[in-house]
């Protein structure tokens, strides 16, 4: 077998198991099935109190710098919508609920799946806290007991608030604002909208090549997270998490 680098599967990684555990997220679903758990919050409150939830009873402005790409004032009514109807430890046990839910379901059946929550669990035990408020928040949720689809899905969720932890960093370190950043990325001004940052936008055709270097840092700073695995392990983390992705479809 080849040598599986560190490097090689952080990359791999953005695409499988960062699209896998967004999914989620942002889903209808996630908001009806929060209502019917008592999360009844405007707009998007809910997800506000759920997502980040899991960083406490904190000032809101902990909680602004935390999802970091969100237009500031934006969040903020987000988080006082969301407290308004329920505790941030309230709204962070909905959410885990729903995303054990939502695994159970999209990963029901899949080969592979209690060996990519070893591989997984590994990971997130070992990975520094430095720089990553909502990775430590999301690793310290209670997980199901049983090893399968919910609790493997969950660890998906921990590595990805990993990732876009290391990301924000990553950003921060470029010298590029978060709308900036948002608007030299992929989804550009339609990712702006969503984020709540009113236009006009800005030209940033000159922060393209500044952007693929913050991307190549963030592969750099999460492949550290992944040295602590073997190389087989890299390898099988690579494979089944693509195969997770496929899978949940």
């Amino acid at each position: 077998m080849a040598v599986m680098d560190s490097l090689t599967v952080a990359r791999s990684l953005r695409g499988s198991i960062g699209m896998l555990a967004m999914a989620w997220l942002l889903d209808e679903s996630t908001m009806r099935r929060g209502a019917e758990l008592g999360l009844t919050a405007e707009g998007m409150g809910g997800y506000a109190v759920g997502r980040l939830g899991v960083l406490g009873d904190c000032p809101i402005d902990n909680v602004v710098g935390a999802a970091y790409f969100w237009e500031p004032a934006t969040m903020t009514a987000m988080v006082e919508a969301g407290r308004a109807a329920m505790s941030p430890a309230e709204g962070a046990a909905v959410y885990t609920q729903i995303c054990q839910e939502w695994g159970a379901e999209k990963l029901a059946a899949m080969e592979g799946v209690e060996r990519l929550g070893e591989i997984l669990e590994k990971v997130v035990a070992s990975a520094s806290p430095l720089g990553a408020p909502l990775f430590v928040g999301w690793r310290d949720m209670p997980r199901p007991a049983d090893p399968g689809p919910a609790r493997t899905f969950q660890l998906a969720q921990v590595m990805r608030e990993l990732r876009f932890s290391r990301h924000a960093v990553a950003i921060q370190a470029a010298g590029i604002g978060p709308l900036e950043a948002i608007l030299s990325g992929p989804a550009g001004a339609w990712n702006a909208k969503m984020f709540g940052w009113p236009e006009p936008y800005p030209d940033v055709t000159d922060l393209v090549e500044a952007r693929e270097a913050a991307e190549a840092a963030t592969d750099q700073m999460h492949a550290v997270d992944l040295d602590v695995l073997t190389d087989d392990e890299r390898a099988d983390l690579r494979d089944l998490a693509k195969a997770a992705r496929a899978h949940q479809g």
